[in-house]
């Protein structure tokens, strides 16, 4: 697994500790933008609240939200270090509004905001939050489920932002597909 992981403070994007609003939202998406694209290699980015005092709903969506889907194909995002409960919940309506998945780490606690999974999806995803990552074996195994049908689940989950997917070589020489939770508690 030979990600590279980048921590952006949110907050070094802003020009206060409480910004609000669509036209200060555009502004951080610009300077947000400019950052990443002089980025090489990153496959990660974890984003921290820290420092943070509020943000409103069309300030995240604006910044991060956007700035999230614009590189959904290339970088995998994570969110940090909240300040509190009003930041979280601000952040979820905004990946709501913007149809976004974002791993968010609330302490040692993996959450999600924005659209949520399946009732089926959410099995599978409780468990591989539990290990923190596994293969479709382990979660055919565990959940007893066919093997295709864990495979098909645990693709979709990572297609959809939930999960990162990540091949490596197997014992019997090909190759193998780890899924694990994106990011990590700080």
């Amino acid at each position: 697994m030979n990600e590279k992981n980048y921590i952006i403070a949110l907050r070094d994007f802003t020009e206060e500790s409480n910004p609000y609003g669509t036209s200060r939202g555009k502004q951080t998406y610009a300077r947000l933008l400019d950052h990443i694209d002089k980025l090489k290699d990153v496959s990660i980015i974890g984003i921290s609240f820290s420092r943070l005092e509020g943000a409103d709903i069309s300030f995240l969506r604006e910044s991060l939200i956007y700035t999230i889907k614009r590189y959904s194909k290339k970088i995998t995002f994570f969110a940090f270090n909240f300040q509190d409960e009003d930041i979280f919940a601000n952040l979820d309506g905004a990946a709501m509004s913007g149809e976004e998945h974002l791993t968010c780490w609330v302490g040692n606690q993996c959450e999600f905001v924005g659209p949520k999974p399946t009732a089926a999806s959410k099995v599978l995803l409780d468990m591989v939050i539990t290990h923190r990552s596994t293969t479709t074996a382990k979660a055919a195994e565990e959940l007893n489920i066919s093997v295709q049908n864990a495979s098909t689940r645990l693709k979709r989950l990572a297609e959809e932002g939930f999960l990162l997917r990540v091949e490596e070589a197997a014992d019997t020489g090909g190759k193998e597909f780890i899924y694990q939770v994106i990011g990590e508690s700080a």
